[in-house]
C-alpha cells in the first residue's frame, strides 16, 4: 500500500542525512512563506474537536498563537511537512491547556505561567546545558537521581519540561536541527525513583506535541535497573524515538570518546563527565528570571 505523500512546499530541498540520520530542509524566505501558507490550509482541514485548543489560544493569546514565528517552529520540527505540522500544532495547544489551565494563555516565563513550578524547575532532574554540539544542537541533561515526588507534582514536572524545551527552542538551530537528550545515571538512581506515571506524562507532553525534534537520546552509565528503565522508555517514546536511543559504555573515558565522535567535545560536557561545565540550575533560573524569561 502506497503511503499518502505529505504536503510540502513544491520547491523544498533537503540535505543529505547527518550523523543522526536526519535530513534538514534548505530554508529561504520563499520556502518559509509557502510552508506557512500550507500550514494554514492544513489547520483548516482538521476536525473542529481537534482544533479546540487552537481556537481558545487564538482568542485568548493571539499575539502568540497567530504569529508566524510560533507556527514556524512546528513546520521546522516536521521538516516542512505542513500536514504533520498542523496536527502537532493542534496537539500542542490541547496539551498546553490541559497542563497549564488558564496559565496556558500567559507567557511561558518563570514569573507568569511557571510561577507555581519553582520546586520542579529547581529540582535538577531536567537541565538545559549552556553549551551546544558542533552543529548547534542544544543539550538537555536528565539525572533521574534527583527525582523526589514529595517535592512537586507530576504535572508540575511536565510543565518544567515544557519550559526547558522552549528555552532550548529559543535557539534557531534547535528548531532547525533538533536537540540532544542525555540521561545520566552516574549518581545511581534508586529503583523507587523511576516513576512510570511521570515518564508517561513527560512522554505525552513531548512526543508528537512539542515543536522539538529529538536527534538523539544518550543513556550514560547504564544503571543496574536499566531493563526496567529501558522497557518504560521504549513503550512510551514510540517507534521513531526508539531509534534515537544510544546506549553508551559505563566508563567515562569511553563515553567521552563516543560523544566526541558525534561532535560533542569534552570541553562542552559537564563535570560529571570530566568536562569543564558546572551545571548550576539555581543560577540558570535566576539569570532567566532577571532577563524576564
Amino acid at each position: 500500500m502506497t503511503a499518502t505523500p505529505h504536503v510540502t512546499p513544491p520547491e523544498l530541498v533537503r540535505l543529505e542525512p547527518d550523523q543522526y540520520g536526519q535530513k534538514h530542509p534548505v530554508e529561504n524566505e520563499k520556502i518559509i512563506a509557502q510552508g506557512l501558507a500550507l500550514l494554514e490550509e492544513e489547520i483548516a482541514k482538521l476536525p473542529e474537536e481537534k482544533k479546540e485548543g487552537i481556537r481558545q489560544a487564538e482568542e485568548r493569546y493571539p499575539e502568540l498563537a497567530k504569529s508566524d514565528e510560533h507556527k514556524l517552529m512546528f513546520l521546522r520540527c516536521e521538516q516542512f511537512n505542513a500536514d504533520l505540522a498542523a496536527k502537532r500544532f493542534a496537539k500542542y495547544w490541547n496539551k498546553r491547556i490541559e497542563l497549564f489551565g488558564d496559565k496556558a494563555f500567559e507567557p511561558l516565563t518563570l514569573d507568569k505561567a511557571l510561577r507555581d513550578d519553582e520546586a520542579a524547575l529547581s529540582n535538577g532532574f531536567i537541565r538545559l546545558m549552556p553549551t551546544k554540539d558542533n552543529t548547534g544542537r542544544p543539550i538537555i541533561w536528565i539525572d533521574p537521581s534527583f527525582l523526589d515526588d514529595t517535592k512537586y507534582t507530576r504535572e508540575s514536572m511536565a510543565r518544567a519540561l515544557i519550559y526547558i524545551a522552549h528555552a532550548a527552542l529559543e535557539e534557531e538551530s534547535a528548531q532547525q536541527k533538533g536537540v540532544i537528550f542525555m540521561c545520566y545515571n552516574g549518581n545511581n538512581p534508586k529503583f523507587e525513583q523511576i516513576d512510570r506515571q511521570l515518564i508517561t506524562l513527560l512522554a505525552g507532553a513531548l512526543t508528537g506535541v512539542m515543536p522539538l525534534r529529538v536527534s538523539a537520546l544518550y543513556i550514560l552509565h547504564t544503571p543496574f535497573l536499566f531493563n526496567v528503565l529501558a522497557n518504560v522508555l521504549m513503550f512510551f517514546l514510540g517507534e521513531k524515538l526508539q531509534k534515537r536511543i544510544r546506549i553508551l559504555p559505563n566508563k567515562v573515558k569511553e563515553i567521552v570518546e563516543r560523544l566526541e565522535a558525534s561532535g560533542i567535545e569534552l570541553d562542552i560536557l559537564p563535570t560529571e563527565l570530566n568536562g569543564s561545565i558546572t551545571l548550576d540550575q539555581e543560577q540558570w533560573l535566576e539569570e532567566r528570571r532577571m532577563a524576564g524569561k
